[in-house]
């Protein structure tokens, strides 16, 4: 997911700072290997080796906490998760490589709420029903009173969870996920917190008709400010709302009535069309704030995960025209490494893995099976070159490590699942009615 506004917040809990690095590409780098089996990875294998070398953790019953405005520790409840809980490490090995912020050793034990539904979505498309719902037991335990879900929290004794740093993102990844969870297991005993955290999510639609981004911010290294509203409407958000959706529909076709759901994300989709398009870049903007749009090119939202989204609406050829665009558009070179940056104008100059791997699957599903494998085959190269899991990028830059993550390393198992066992399952929902 982009760092839009900033989007990862320091971990405060450690006083240390994921926004914070040694200078652009400074410190260690993977090469991209010419000769050797790296140069040209077995695709296969190293999907295979990715999916199996992610790290999950037992969650148990901690004390949990929150910091508040004055910089103190919030005791929260009791998650109630006693036992058969877990999550994916989102940085499990943060030491493998040098070059980084000492600081950043301390996010060994810490989980992202975007990694979990990350996570219960690759193993309910590998048909481990069982895991997703350890992982879903956690998620659930961790909903807050009105529905919505913090951005991070700590496997281990620490118990720090910033519960009151929520994005709208997030909240509609672990939706979505807890949606097609039901909808694969037709078990509804999380039926509950998925209309909770739907319900949260459609209050966070503003008077233009676009969801804005949640609440709670960092001042700086230690003060939290919970009182902060969000109102900014990103781009990425929108996109994981309108699945968020339409994944609710199919796995709650009575609540997805009650609250009119498929007109609701009919809606957005018109909205986003009308206040987030540039028609002159030809591209979407990063977001919206006031009246205004924000320009700048966000790659996910710019172009790869929008022009997944512009297939979900039924405009393959404006799909592809997009990703045209924007891939063309933040085209850069890393240590021999031809990948994308995250954005057009702004640092960090540094390949954005994850946000990269939606170009292979956009191209599989418009057909284009040859460039879709020697797309993902760069994947398999850093995997083989850098080993697994997957390093968030090959250079230490400013909010995008130089660390093995489980974000990148299960988007590229999904995204290897489809084109290589036709195994169809992120984001393949669709509009239900034709592009004009």
């Amino acid at each position: 997911m982009s760092c839009f506004y900033t989007y990862f917040p320091p971990l405060v809990g450690y006083l240390c700072v994921i926004t914070v690095w040694l200078c652009g590409c400074g410190g260690a780098l993977i090469e991209r290997p010419t000769s050797g089996v790296c140069a040209r990875a077995p695709l296969r294998q190293w999907a295979d080796k990715a999916a199996y070398s992610l790290t999950f953790s037992a969650f148990h019953a901690v004390h949990l906490y929150d910091q508040d405005g004055d910089g103190k520790a919030l005791a929260l409840p009791e998650h109630g998760c006693a036992q058969g809980c877990q999550a994916v490490l989102s940085y499990p090995d943060p030491q493998r490589f040098s070059g980084g912020d000492p600081a950043f050793s301390r996010m060994s034990g810490r989980s992202f709420t975007y990694d979990n539904a990350l996570a219960v979505l690759w193993r309910t498309e590998q048909g481990d029903l069982a895991g997703a719902e350890a992982i879903l037991r956690t998620l659930v335990a961790l909903q807050r009173p009105n529905g919505a879900w913090g951005f991070s929290f700590s496997t281990g004794n620490d118990g720090f969870y910033n519960a009151g740093y929520v994005r709208t993102g997030a909240v509609a990844w672990v939706v979505y996920a807890l949606a097609r969870w039901q909808t694969a297991s037709l078990d509804k005993r999380f039926a509950e917190p998925l209309a909770r955290g739907i319900r949260w999510i459609l209050a966070e639609r503003n008077a233009s008709g676009l969801y804005d981004a949640g609440y709670g911010r960092w001042r700086n290294d230690t003060q939290f400010d919970p009182d902060f509203v969000a109102q900014f409407a990103a781009t990425e958000h929108q996109i994981d709302v309108w699945y968020a959706l339409m994944a609710t529909v199919q796995a709650a076709p009575q609540l997805a009535a009650d609250l009119e759901l498929p007109q609701r994300a009919e809606a957005l989709a018109a909205t986003m069309k009308r206040l987030l398009w540039m028609d002159q870049q030809h591209r979407f903007a990063q977001g919206f704030q006031g009246e205004s749009q924000d320009s700048h090119s966000a790659l996910d939202a710019a172009g790869t995960w929008a022009a997944l989204w512009l297939w979900s609406q039924r405009n393959p050829e404006l799909a592809a025209d997009i990703l045209r665009t924007v891939t063309s558009q933040h085209a850069v070179s890393i240590g021999d490494w031809r990948g994308l940056r995250p954005y057009l104008t702004q640092e960090p100059l540094t390949w954005f893995v994850e946000g990269s791997l939606a170009e292979p699957l956009l191209l599989s599903r418009l057909g284009r099976a040859q460039q879709a494998h020697e797309s993902l085959q760069q994947f398999a190269d850093l995997a083989c070159a850098g080993q697994v899991p997957l390093v968030y990028s090959p250079v230490w830059a400013d909010d995008f490590p130089l660390s093995p993550a489980a974000a990148p390393t299960l988007w590229f198992a999904l995204v290897a699942s489809e084109l290589l066992e036709g195994k169809s399952f992120l984001w393949t929902e669709t509009a239900t009615s034709a592009r004009p």
